[in-house]
């Protein structure tokens, strides 16, 4: 990463992109995750037991949401921010050009 990540607009938008592909794979690996812990218990366990599996799982992929929703929030910062600076910059230099 260069010093200049900060103030280039078109960086941002690369890093962004980065954690738009970390957050689908998060997506991705909880969704095999829910997927092979459904009925892992087999027949000769259920009740409770299974109830408390399905709570735990139901957790755990809750917390990956979570992740995911916050690897989405950094991307859309990022935009924005690149956004924001990109319009700052054509209005420096618009007053400047005057």
């Amino acid at each position: 990463m260069t010093i200049r990540f900060m103030t280039d607009p078109h960086e941002m938008r690369a890093m962004a992109g980065r954690f738009e592909v970390h957050a689908q794979t998060v997506e991705d690996e909880a969704r095999k995750m829910w997927a092979s812990s459904m009925n892992i218990a087999g027949s000769g366990w259920s009740g409770q037991a299974q109830a408390t599996s399905y709570d735990t799982m139901g957790q755990v992929n809750q917390a990956f949401r979570n992740i995911v929703n916050m690897l989405h929030g950094v991307r859309d910062g990022l935009i924005r921010d690149a956004n924001n600076y990109e319009q700052q910059e054509q209005a420096s230099q618009q007053i400047l050009g005057s």
